[in-house]
């Protein structure tokens, strides 16, 4: 394994221990399933630009970490309107500087890096 990808999943790791210790508590049944689907979707249109080959991604590679970032980011986004109840609130909860809004920015910097260098 080189040093590259050895970072990369070590940051994987933390996000998600992250996301368990600020998210899990607040993710309902709901969000957690249209999280799935909807990081799929998302994965496969942007990440894959509409291939097939999503169902071919290998464990523990870039792809790999970037799908479960998808549905990591859009699970946490439909939890945190849930709780927001309105739009307007939704966005006043992203812009005070908490946790949710660090577990945001985490999951995002964990998505650019693994685009950014691959791996």
């Amino acid at each position: 394994m080189k040093s590259k990808s050895l970072v990369q999943l070590i940051l994987f790791i933390l996000i998600v221990t992250f996301f368990s210790y600020v998210a899990w508590d607040s993710l309902t049944k709901e969000a957690a399933f249209f999280g799935a689907i909807g990081g799929i979707t998302l994965h496969w249109l942007l990440t894959n630009k509409g291939n097939k080959n999503v169902i071919y991604i290998k464990p523990f590679t870039a792809g790999w970490r970037v799908l479960i970032y998808d549905m990591l980011l859009v699970a946490w986004l439909i939890a945190l309107y849930q709780q927001a109840g309105t739009f307007s609130a939704f966005l006043s909860s992203l812009m005070a500087l908490n946790e949710k809004t660090a577990l945001l920015v985490a999951i995002l910097a964990g998505i650019i890096t693994d685009y950014a260098a691959g791996g």
